[in-house]
């Protein structure tokens, strides 16, 4: 990123100066974090499509925290808040 803030001051003339890298730096910190909560969040979309499938197929409790790698508290959580929706 310091490579492309060089070549923005020197190729095209435009002042960069610290505060400008520090504002940048910034800038990147925060959409790392936000692509890192998008991701999280597609996960957890995903394990929730998952145990649900499973659910509505007839898999026990046991089979599917044993496959998602899961608690049975965690599969049943799931379960019981996303059946409601799901119905």
């Amino acid at each position: 990123m310091h490579e492309k803030l060089d070549i923005i001051g020197s190729g095209h003339g435009i002042p960069v100066d610290g505060d400008i890298r520090k504002d940048v730096d910034t800038m990147c910190n925060l959409s790392q974090g936000i692509m890192e909560k998008g991701e999280a969040i597609g996960m957890e979309k995903r394990e929730i499509k998952f145990i649900m499938s499973m659910h509505r197929k007839g898999y026990s409790l046991e089979q599917i925290a044993d496959v998602a790698e899961k608690d049975i508290e965690e599969v049943k959580t799931v379960i019981e808040r996303h059946n409601i929706v799901m119905a």
